[in-house]
């Protein structure tokens, strides 16, 4: 009996001091920069269960494993070494913190070469626009960088260029709940700057189109104040009032209020005056007694747009649709007056009059839009159709105006510049 009690305790010290060498073994590899040697014997060490509660095997595991990932070799049999390498600093801390974070400093807390190495992988990813496994990546970052905020290491409780890469990963991918998660968390920490204001739009779009119009409201009010230039938080009110109600004078007072704050939004006045156009004359809404009222907000609106942009097109091509469009409406209605009677003449004559003096009107800003059409390149033309069908409407509109004013030579000339483009 006390023979073999002897021979336990004697195999007992035997494998105690068996893996006392091992990891004597382990930490050799190590110091002699044998990755390949000190991973399969590290990996030994912890195949043994008692070992398996000892703090310093897991922290040299996180090393090893750590620069296993570094190796262009090695990594490739290990692809997940970086958060094997983590997942080890992590039970080594759970073990023994104040052992393992000693040694941690007296390394320079290697643990950030987990966390730097993760978001560069994501970066990488993301770059090669594989948006969902760099979401992934940046998930696997944001693990070890919370370990290290946790343990007061350094980063703090926003990181803020992290999560805004994983909220466009996610974006990108159409997980719009990913994206909500970490673009609401910059939200939530008021942080501003260039780029951001695309964390407080996303937020702010995600609960309008949840229907949580309150908390749609209270991002974009936080966008407002950032980025008080920004005009998307208007949109979505403009939105929401053209789904309520429709196109019309509720909608075009909404846009009156709306431009109060954006002075200068060259697009959102733009929209104003098309979206009046189209109400007045390819619909034909407008009451008889508005007409006038509404064709002059389209012209302010759009006398304002070329004032702060002369070099777009649009807003006097516009301008010169408004003036042809109001005088053929007139035309219209001068049709309807069949009376011979002398207030009935008096009518017409100054229908016809306001009808010459629109078409005038309409030939300076048409002229211009035909300058501005002639200086654009033909790739510009074949890269966007829709630039070569208003050069064709701004032609045919010049020649229908001096058609209708009597002058044939001009008339002749831009109809002929009309065939041309129709070839």
């Amino acid at each position: 009996m006390m023979k073999q009690t002897f021979l336990a305790l004697l195999s007992l010290l035997f494998i105690t001091a068996s893996f006392g060498q091992d990891m004597k073994k382990v930490r050799n590899f190590y110091d002699k920069k044998d990755w390949a040697k000190g991973k399969e014997a590290i990996d030994l060490v912890l195949a043994n269960e008692k070992e398996q509660k000892n703090w310093e095997a897991w922290y040299y595991k996180g090393l090893i494993y750590g620069q296993v990932a570094k190796d262009a070799n090695l990594s490739s049999t290990v692809p997940d070494a970086w958060m094997v390498s983590f997942e080890s600093y992590l039970k080594a801390m759970e073990l023994d913190s104040k052992q393992a974070e000693t040694f941690m400093t007296l390394r320079n807390f290697p643990v950030f070469d987990n966390y730097l190495e993760l978001q560069r992988q994501g970066n990488d990813l993301f770059n090669k626009q594989d948006y969902k496994t760099a979401f992934e990546r940046y998930k696997q970052a944001d693990k070890v960088g919370r370990f290290i905020f946790k343990n007061k290491w350094a980063l703090s409780e926003v990181d803020t260029i992290l999560y805004y890469y994983m909220g466009a990963a996610a974006m990108q991918s159409d997980n719009m709940e990913g994206a909500v998660e970490y673009f609401k968390k910059i939200c939530d920490a008021n942080i501003g700057g260039e780029g951001f204001d695309v964390c407080y739009r996303y937020v702010s779009y995600y609960f309008d189109k949840k229907g949580d119009v309150e908390t749609a409201d209270k991002y974009a009010a936080m966008g407002r104040k950032l980025y008080p230039e920004d005009s998307y938080y208007d949109r979505v009110e403009l939105d929401r009032e053209r789904k309520k109600n429709g196109i019309g004078p509720a909608l075009f007072e909404k846009y009156d209020v709306v431009l109060q704050r954006d002075t200068k939004d060259y697009d959102l006045r733009y929209d104003y005056a098309a979206e009046v156009f189209n109400w007045m004359y390819n619909d034909g809404e407008a009451p008889a007694d508005q007409k006038e009222k509404y064709f002059n907000k389209i012209v302010e609106q759009l006398k304002i747009c070329t004032e702060i942009d002369p070099a777009k097109i649009d807003g006097y091509l516009l301008l010169g649709k408004t003036y042809f469009n109001d005088a053929a409406f007139l035309q219209e209605d001068l049709k309807k007056i069949r009376g011979k009677t002398p207030e009935d003449e008096k009518k017409k004559a100054d229908m016809k009059a306001k009808m010459e003096t629109r078409m005038k009107e309409a030939l300076p800003f048409l002229e211009r839009s035909h300058e501005m059409f002639k200086k654009v390149k033909e790739e510009e033309f074949k890269a966007e159709k829709r630039l070569r069908n208003e050069y064709k409407t701004t032609l045919y509109l010049l020649t229908e105006a001096h058609r209708f004013l009597g002058n044939t030579e001009k008339e002749k000339f831009y109809d002929k510049e009309y065939q041309k483009l129709n070839q």
